[in-house]
């Protein structure tokens, strides 16, 4: 064997290692991502996700065939104001804590609590703990308030499982995301209700809102009138969201294009930046 050929196969030999290297370093389990009416979250694959939302809450719990593991999520639908949140908890959290009392007591031992805290993405949250005397499950409960919605977390397994559950509990901890309500805009403030109600004329809460050109084509036909564009407009006071609800279909298009460039002053509701809607008119006269 030639010096240049053991160079070569030695040579091959590193690429060969290095590439096998490099897959086993990025190849990893796969997560899949769940969303759904403004709820999102990822988990490992190999758990199924059962919807069980009411008209009241939305929630969802995860398991795996095979497993003790089980992880809940509650969002309560609407919106909860930050004065409201001390009594809304006591009636959010108490089923998720007593379900989970069951669980891990097993209908024979009351499970001891213990109050704990942790972090969901960057907030850090509050919760308990419960592990019953000579058991072995052990369940934790924790609730929140996101975007003006509450939020309720439940984690039961049992020690054989703990690894394997720690994994799917930091999956959801760090990766849920929750939308917030969009409220109606008024020339005052903001209506406390939430879903995607048309609010009131925002034309004179802009900052900044750039005028439409006048497209020949309209011009040639005598299209005029007033152009309604319905906007959503976030915490920020940025247009995310524009269509036209009203006026010559010769007129929509840059009457949309132009809502989408406006800029709004953040809307608050108790000191607290708010997602809005309302609408934007343009006036157009035929010359």
């Amino acid at each position: 064997m030639t010096s240049t050929y053991r160079f070569a196969v030695g040579l091959g030999m590193t690429i060969s290692f290095l590439t096998l290297s490099v897959f086993a370093q990025s190849a990893g389990p796969e997560v899949n991502h769940f969303a759904s009416e403004g709820i999102s979250f990822d988990y490992p694959a190999g758990y199924s996700v059962t919807d069980e939302s009411t008209a009241e809450v939305q929630r969802f719990t995860l398991t795996q065939r095979g497993s003790s593991v089980q992880v809940v999520i509650v969002a309560k639908r609407g919106f909860i104001r930050r004065t409201e949140l001390s009594v809304a908890i006591e009636d959010f959290a108490e089923p998720l804590v007593k379900n989970v009392t069951i669980k891990v007591g097993q209908g024979k031992r009351t499970p001891v609590r213990t109050n704990i805290q942790t972090q969901v993405g960057q907030m850090e949250v509050e919760g308990l703990r419960l592990r019953a005397s000579g058991g072995t499950r052990t369940g934790e409960v924790i609730w929140f308030r996101m975007h003006f919605r509450l939020i309720g977390l439940a984690f039961v397994r049992s020690d054989v499982d703990e690894s394997v559950g720690s994994k799917l509990w930091q999956n959801i901890r760090s990766s849920l995301g929750v939308e917030a309500p969009v409220l109606a805009a008024t020339t005052t403030g903001v209506e406390p209700s939430g879903g995607q109600v048309v609010g009131g004329v925002m034309n004179g809460k802009a900052l900044a809102l750039p005028q439409p050109p006048y497209p020949a084509i309209a011009r040639a036909a005598h299209a005029s009138g007033t152009v309604t564009v319905q906007v959503i407009i976030d915490e920020q006071g940025d247009v995310t969201s524009a269509h036209a609800v009203s006026g010559h279909p010769l007129l929509q298009a840059v009457c949309v294009a132009a809502a989408r460039q406006a800029k709004f002053s953040p809307t608050l509701l108790d000191d607290e930046p708010v997602k809005v809607t309302g609408v934007i008119q343009y006036n157009f006269v035929s010359q």
